[in-house]
């Protein structure tokens, strides 16, 4: 049950016992206080119901002052002096549920103040719940403990709500997280997709085949000789070349940044498969500079013939035609 649900019931207890009690009371005697105070009190109960029904809070407050008020004038005169009646714990219990703790020891204070007063001089203000050091003792035991309990209570519910806030908290940020994480994976992928297009562009672009003439391509290559690019440029090369049914195929240099015995390597693999499908290969391209290069790293072309400018090697095989 919720903390409202349970007021409303308590409220509803407190209507029908007090009803109950007018008539019994009534039957009993009529003329006893109790009976005009039992309407009152009813009265005034049906009015805090509606109250907070309607949803003013304040009204748990206004009953624990009324009951406190009505348990404090009500209780039988027998039960001020001479004996202790458990009725003067009733609006204690009343405030440890609708109140709390502070509540709780201004209803105590309050009965026992309305008591004391009813005792009057005669009985030097003494009344059976004050006149006793065990009585007083163990009354104030039982209210303390209420108070007690109910402290124990809101710090638990306390800590209760504490935990859940953060737990709220704590499952708001995972959701933003998760969100936050779900849209950079759908903005790297969408990079990783655009990356993979310039790739592949790029792949494109760097390992070109010109058509020269019919039967003759030719294949520049600039910037650095590495395994990808080799592999890149001996897949494009083999498929244009079968595309075009390249009778010639010029492979340029000119613009290469790193002819060296590893690049020299890569380039003859790339003659090589050329060759396996029916192609003339030519180098072009080795200027003075990188020609000493080569000779001083020991690189050779063996067995591929070399001119000076793939128009050389248009030539040539225009003159062997």
């Amino acid at each position: 049950m919720t903390q409202r649900q349970v007021v409303f019931a308590l409220l509803a207890l407190q209507l029908i016992g007090t009803i109950l009690l007018v008539i019994g009371q009534a039957i009993r005697n009529i003329n006893d206080i109790i009976v005009p105070l039992g309407i009152a009190t009813t009265l005034i109960i049906i009015g805090v119901l509606w109250a907070y029904w309607r949803g003013w809070e304040q009204a748990g407050i206004v009953d624990i002052i009324i009951v406190t008020i009505a348990v404090g004038i009500g209780t039988p005169d027998m039960l001020v002096r001479p004996y202790q009646g458990l009725i003067v714990l009733a609006p204690m219990a009343l405030a440890q549920i609708l109140g709390g703790p502070r509540w709780i020891l201004i209803s105590m204070f309050g009965v026992l103040a309305i008591l004391t007063v009813r005792a009057g001089p005669e009985a030097g203000y003494m009344t059976a719940y004050t006149g006793d050091l065990r009585t007083i003792a163990i009354f104030a035991f039982i209210v303390l403990s209420m108070a007690l309990s109910r402290i124990i209570a809101d710090t638990a519910i306390r800590s209760a709500n504490a935990n859940a806030q953060r737990a709220e908290e704590a499952r708001a940020r995972a959701d933003s997280q998760a969100k936050t994480l779900e849209e950079q994976t759908q903005v790297l992928q969408e990079q990783n997709r655009r990356q993979q297009q310039l790739l592949d562009l790029v792949t494109q672009l760097e390992t070109p085949a010109i058509v020269l003439a019919e039967g003759v391509l030719l294949a520049p290559v600039v910037g650095p000789i590495d395994d990808r690019r080799a592999e890149a440029f001996v897949g494009r090369l083999l498929e244009v070349a079968s595309a075009q049914r390249a009778q010639l195929v010029v492979i340029d240099i000119a613009g290469a940044s790193n002819v060296d015995e590893r690049a020299a390597s890569l380039l003859g693999r790339a003659v090589q498969a050329l060759r396996l499908i029916g192609c003339r290969v030519a180098i072009s391209g080795i200027s003075a500079d990188l020609a000493r290069t080569l000779v001083a790293s020991g690189v050779s072309f063996d067995g591929i013939p070399t001119v000076r400018t793939p128009r050389e090697a248009l030539e040539a095989y225009r003159s062997v035609e």
